[in-house]
């Protein structure tokens, strides 16, 4: 007699044809918030995601692919973050008046790194200031292929030469340039494995000049409050001088000694304000006041916000973080 054939069991909820269901859903899910997270600079995010997605064993090998693409872009971004690259502007020894620019480069990389970029926008703004508070701008953009092979040693501090060039005066009392270096997308090889690197930044300098027609020693970081908030008004040559002569280093502690006397005198003495507009643009970069004692007053307070505070109008002014003066100038011409 033969055997009779039991009927296939019925595939109970939670059995192998939903959980494959639910396994597709959760992978397109995880694909989702890993590109997500990567978009938005979660590395953190995009690392757990990424646990999450190796956890399964039905990816496809498009999946695969994906999740191995992201990983190289984590490590890029990791190896990217290693890096310290700095412009610094120094005077070349025995050449008067002539200085070189270089690129100061360092990796904390565990291995040796090469760095690949295209080249990059050199960036030169230059600004003299004349004895009666004019401004002169100059702007200048060129390439540099110093990213174009660049290969660090771990902790090994590399120094390299840019450029040599002269900083001229002129009729100036003063003049400042700031040099800044940007650079495109490219690759970074570590241990014989390529990734993608982006954002890669490397930090700008500035130097000054000042005319020997100046008093050579630098004034005290008050100087120039002192002056402003004393009881005979100052000529506007002589605000200026005193904020040529301000130490770099002590600038931000001379806007903190302006601050109250500007507010005072914005009210009671505005034209005393206006007198020192080519000082606080100096001090500042700031070129969108002008003599507008009120504006200077409401500027001045708004920069001593406490760290992370929000931008906040104050006394019916909405400032931006930083001048768009310096913004424009920064960007160069379009």
């Amino acid at each position: 007699m033969a055997a009779r054939r039991e009927p296939a069991p019925a595939l109970a909820p939670g059995g192998p044809a939903t959980v494959a269901r639910t396994d597709e859903a959760a992978i397109g899910a995880g694909l989702r918030a890993l590109q997500a997270a990567l978009a938005g600079g979660d590395d953190e995010g995009a690392r757990r995601v990424l646990s999450g997605l190796r956890a399964h064993s039905t990816l496809s090998a498009r999946e695969t692919e994906l999740v191995a693409s992201a990983e190289r872009v984590l490590a890029g971004r990791a190896l990217v973050r290693g890096l310290e690259l700095a412009l610094q502007s120094e005077p070349v020894p025995e050449q008067a008046g002539v200085y070189r620019l270089l690129l100061v480069a360092r990796s904390n990389a565990s291995s040796d790194v090469r760095l690949r970029l295209p080249p990059a926008d050199l960036k030169r703004l230059r600004t003299t200031m004349d004895a009666k508070g004019l401004e002169g701008m100059d702007y200048e953009s060129k390439a540099c292929q110093a990213l174009d092979d660049l290969v660090l040693v771990p902790t090994v501090v590399r120094r390299i030469e840019l450029l040599r060039y002269e900083l001229p005066l002129g009729r100036a009392l003063a003049v400042r340039e700031r040099w800044r270096l940007e650079p495109r997308s490219g690759e970074i090889d570590c241990a014989g494995v390529v990734h993608p690197a982006a954002n890669v930044r490397v930090q700008g300098c500035e130097r000054e000049k000042l005319s020997p027609l100046l008093a050579a020693e630098a004034v005290s970081a008050t100087a120039l409050a002192e002056r402003l908030a004393a009881e005979a008004p100052a000529r506007e040559r002589e605000l200026l001088e005193l904020a040529l002569r301000t130490r770099v280093d002590e600038r931000e502690a001379c806007l903190d000694a302006l601050t109250p006397i500007v507010a005072r005198l914005a009210k009671s003495a505005p034209e005393r304000v206006a007198a020192a507009e080519p000082a606080l643009r100096w001090l500042t970069q700031n070129r969108d006041l002008g003599p507008d004692a009120a504006a200077w007053s409401r500027f001045l307070a708004a920069r001593r916000r406490p760290a992370g505070t929000p931008n906040a109008p104050v006394d019916g002014l909405d400032l931006p973080d930083r001048p768009r003066s310096a913004q424009r100038a920064e960007e160069g011409p379009r």
